[in-house]
Formats: C-alpha cells, sequence, structure tokens
C-alpha cells in the first residue's frame, strides 16, 4: 500500500463521537403530527448516482492523481515522508512534497482531468426541460444523458466531471462506501424531509416540504440499521433548514421542489456541508410506509471543490492524500469545474456556477422537531 494513502484510511478508521439527536416520540409528538397532517422523514441511504448496468467508457484512460504526476519528486523524499509521518511529524511530512493545489489551487497550472465524453446510463432529472448539446454553442452547452429507463435529456454533470475516476466506477472507492451505507451510518447528522398536507389525501394530494439537517448522527438498532419512527431534532442553525417548496403525490410518486438547500455531511475527516441549488425531490412512496428516489439540482461549483478538498485529521490537512486515494488531482478538477458547469450563469461574466448532480436516497418514517430557537421565531411572528 503507498504510504501516502494511508494517512486517509487512518482517518477513515476513526469513529465518530457525536451524541445522538433521535428520541422516541412523545404522545404529543404523534398526536400533533396527526393533527396537522403531517409526515417526517430521516434518510437511511445517500449516495452518488455511479451507473452499474451501463457506466460507459473512458477510451482516453482513467484520471491520475499527484502522486503519479509528481512520481519522481514523491520518489525521492518518499523515505523522509514516511520517517517524519511515524514520528507524528504529519505536517512536517506532507511539506517536503509538491506544493499543494488541494490547499491552494493557484499553485500549479491545469495539468488536464479526464472528463467523461460518452453515454452511460445514469439516474437523473431533465432539470432544464431540453435534451441539450455542448455543439449547440448556447450558455454553459453541455451533453445531456440517457435515463437508466431511456429517458431523453438527463441532466448529470457530475458523472461527466467524475465518470473516468477510479474512486467514481463501479466497485470503486466511493461505490463500496455507499453499498456498506458508512456515509449514513457514521455521519455525523442526518437528512431530514418533512411533508405537509396542502390539499387532498396523504395517497394524493399537493403537499409543502421542507429539507433540514438533524441536530445529530440517526438512531440505529443492534444490526446497525435505521430506527423508524423516531422524533428527530433539527440542527439549531437555520442555515441548514430548507424554505417551503411546494410538491404533489400522485400515482405512489412524490414529486416536489425546486428549492435551494444546504446539509452538513460529516464522516470522520470530512465536515462540510453540501449546498445545492433548484434542489428537485421524486421519490416513490413505499407500502411499508418508507421512500426511495433522487434528490436532483445543480451543486454550486465553489463549494463541490471546497467539500472535495477540505479534509482533515485535527490541524492536518488532508486533501491531497483524500484525492490520492480517489483518483484525481486537485488541480485538474478545479480548472474542469467550470467547464462542466451547466446551471445560475454569473450575471455579469456568463459563466455557469453549478454542475447538475443526482444524490440517490431512501428514508424512512420520522418526527421532526424543531429547536427551540426556532419556535420562539415562529412564535414572535
Amino acid at each position: 500500500m503507498k504510504p501516502l494513502i494511508c494517512v486517509v484510511l487512518l482517518a477513515l478508521l476513526s469513529a465518530c463521537g457525536d451524541k445522538t439527536a433521535s428520541l422516541a416520540p412523545t404522545d404529543a409528538v404523534v398526536a400533533a403530527a396527526a393533527k396537522d397532517q403531517v409526515r417526517g422523514f430521516v434518510f437511511t441511504e445517500w449516495s452518488y448516482d455511479i451507473p452499474k448496468d451501463n457506466p460507459g467508457e473512458c477510451p482516453e484512460g482513467m484520471n491520475i492523481t499527484d502522486e503519479d504526476f509528481f512520481s519522481e519528486e514523491y520518489a525521492e523524499v518518499r523515505d523522509e515522508v514516511k520517517r517524519r509521518y511515524d514520528a507524528g511529524d504529519r505536517e512536517g511530512a506532507l511539506g517536503l512534497l509538491p506544493a499543494d493545489a488541494c490547499k491552494d489551487p493557484s499553485v500549479w497550472p491545469d495539468p488536464g482531468h479526464i472528463l467523461f465524453k460518452g453515454d452511460a446510463s445514469v439516474a437523473g432529472l431533465d432539470l432544464d426541460s431540453e435534451t441539450s448539446l455542448a455543439s449547440s454553442g448556447d450558455q454553459c452547452a453541455h451533453n445531456d444523458f440517457t435515463g437508466a429507463n431511456g429517458q431523453a435529456g438527463i441532466d448529470n454533470q457530475h458523472y461527466r466531471l467524475m465518470g473516468c475516476v477510479e474512486g467514481y466506477r463501479p466497485d470503486g472507492l466511493f461505490d463500496r462506501l455507499f453499498d456498506t451505507n458508512n456515509s449514513i451510518l457514521e455521519n455525523g447528522y442526518a437528512t431530514l424531509l418533512e411533508i405537509k398536507l396542502v390539499e387532498g389525501t396523504q395517497a394524493e394530494g399537493r403537499v409543502e416540504a421542507r429539507l433540514f439537517t438533524s441536530a445529530g448522527p440517526i438512531t440505529k438498532d443492534a444490526n446497525g440499521q435505521v430506527v423508524p419512527d423516531m422524533s428527530q431534532l433539527v440542527h439549531d442553525d437555520t442555515l441548514f433548514h430548507s424554505t417551503a417548496f411546494q410538491g404533489e403525490i400522485k400515482d405512489g410518486i412524490l414529486t416536489a421542489g425546486p428549492v435551494d438547500a444546504k446539509l452538513k455531511f460529516k464522516v470522520q475527516a470530512i465536515d462540510n456541508y453540501y449546498w445545492f441549488r433548484d434542489l428537485q425531490i421524486r421519490a416513490e412512496m413505499l407500502s411499508d410506509g418508507s421512500m426511495k428516489g433522487i434528490l436532483a439540482g445543480y451543486w454550486d461549483i465553489k463549494n463541490t471543490f471546497n467539500f472535495l478538498t477540505e479534509v482533515y485529521i485535527g490541524p492536518v490537512h488532508l486533501g491531497r492524500a483524500a484525492a490520492n486515494n480517489i483518483g484525481y488531482q486537485c488541480a485538474g478538477i478545479y480548472h474542469a469545474l467550470p467547464r462542466v458547469a451547466d446551471g445560475h450563469p454569473d450575471p455579469e461574466t456568463g459563466q455557469c456556477t453549478s454542475m447538475s448532480t443526482v444524490i440517490n436516497f431512501a428514508a424512512v418514517p420520522a418526527f421532526i422537531i424543531m429547536p427551540e430557537s426556532s419556535l420562539q421565531v415562529a412564535q414572535q411572528e
């Protein structure tokens, strides 16, 4: 095993120490939810869309890492890096390596990042209501995908960006991470969804929805499964509360959005949040009360780069080690993000500032409890 990759693996082996933010619901909580026709859900699965049936090919090859790109420089200092790291001088060890674009993307020119240029059977939605072509010359032009069920016009530029990265391919690092569900079970926070009936019935009707981040991790049973029908306390910071957005349940399918949402995510060395814009939900409402579907929207590209690179153990920055482990160069990603961006053009430059993205999710019933600070504000209003 490459010694510098060990740094990330050490991070992935550490345990979360957060207290749970979920409790058994009281009778009053259950009664209030029934009276107000409100249903809550806590996410039990969360994964990037990595197509397995038809992931497409990468004829130009796969992306390489800094460890490959700077192989001679790494070889010259490898023994001293390992010696310092083993001695506990992590910052000193990493300081021997070439300048780190994961900390400062301006230190290296574009090394080239291989984008996925073919077609693949991806999940997603037609976010811009048209079948787009990169050859059109339109603002933020891009090639759409074909959906797994043959739908045209699927927007998923996240896979354009990462489709030729080893860690984002079938049986790659993220595929294995999502299969084990560690992104949920070890997450310091949970994503919550609340649906309030506006008109009709809970089987067929108009709804008002909101997304939240929880105040802490979810409760799990002895088998490591998320416990349904628990009270989930919402995060006190309203940055992680979406505004209300409209939706509909019809023929067993929930569709809702669009809405902007910032959702916290914490797994060991990663403690950050996603910033999604014009997010939409499409999910199947299952007979046991749970749901399964997708979140599709636009991921702000500055937030994307920050999310990928702000990886720490204590004060030690490990963005490069994470990139080495997953299979890309931070400098390459930084320069590629504007090329794949397909949403929210800057009014002055015309450059798109967000990238269409798909999250697969599942959720079980829960009771959403607002923090006292939010309730006090609502009462004042």
